[in-house]
């Protein structure tokens, strides 16, 4: 698969650059990396779209911000060598670690969880991954059973299984990701139910915890599922929205007898943590 490179230049930076991200990411694009200039996204070049361009045109006219922006296409043979330049560690304390094969420093953390990247999809935003993990620190999994919704790359439902999970069940509507998670879920010894689909993949069942790591639209539309999911006082993990949707998220929670227990901000990006009524 072929994707195409979006390069954008933003004066200022902040808060245009995750306000941009988070409309890129509901626009197609499945991966992101900063720059001191602003940010890079990648999309398939088969979901180049008119609403993507008629984005673009509106942010050109606009008076409030300098932007220039190119759009690149990127052969698919290059796709990996140029995603594993730009993925970091990501370091959560002395908590998690959350590293590559390909890295070459090892960190003393109580939990290390190893990721192969694959371009096909993307990781999504460092600042809301280490946010769930960061999240997930305080939750007692030992023999719990857990659902991680957009499981991506895995590395949720993968540390979720290290802290001790009964079972975990990981749901991707990516093709990719599906491949991936199956892939890292063996990289690092653990046994995870990977299914490939959306909400109709939730099973009839309960869990104690929930985690999703996906965007406002999609986190609206499924938490009535996320709520039927859960037992009297499990809890949920949410992220992939910025803090400007917190009270839409949170009134949407609470229509589903969901309370806030726990709040994260990072850069512009928020977790929010809730207990089932």
């Amino acid at each position: 698969m072929d994707y195409h490179k979006i390069s954008l230049n933003i004066q200022p930076r902040s808060p245009w650059v995750d306000l941009f991200i988070d409309d890129l990411g509901e626009l197609g694009c499945e991966s992101f990396e900063y720059t001191t200039e602003g940010f890079n996204a990648y999309i398939p070049s088969e979901d180049l779209n008119p609403e993507l361009n008629h984005y673009f045109n509106v942010l050109s006219n606009r008076q409030d911000i300098v932007l220039f922006f190119t759009i690149e296409k990127i052969p698919s043979k290059n796709w990996n060598e140029i995603w594993e330049s730009s993925f970091e560690p990501i370091l959560v304390g002395n908590w998690c670690s959350i590293t590559a094969p390909f890295h070459k420093n090892k960190f003393n953390t109580t939990h290390t969880v190893i990721i192969e990247p694959k371009m096909s999809f993307g990781t999504g935003h460092h600042e809301t991954t280490f946010m769930m993990v960061q999240t997930m620190e305080d939750l007692d999994l030992n023999g719990k059973d857990v659902l991680d919704m957009g499981s991506g790359t895995g590395v949720l439902a993968i540390l979720a299984k290290k802290m001790g999970a009964n079972y975990v069940e990981a749901i991707d509507i990516e093709e990719g990701a599906f491949n991936n998670c199956t892939e890292n879920a063996f990289k690092n010894g653990v046994d995870l139910c990977v299914k490939l689909g959306g909400k109709e993949q939730i099973p009839n069942i309960q869990f104690d915890v929930v985690l999703a790591n996906i965007n406002r639209n999609i986190l609206m539309d499924q938490m009535y599922l996320y709520s039927k999911s859960l037992k009297t006082g499990g809890k949920l993990l949410v992220s992939g929205f910025l803090s400007k949707d917190e009270k839409v998220i949170s009134d949407c929670a609470t229509e589903n007898d969901l309370r806030p227990f726990r709040k994260f901000n990072k850069e512009n990006w928020l977790c929010l943590a809730f207990t089932k009524n």
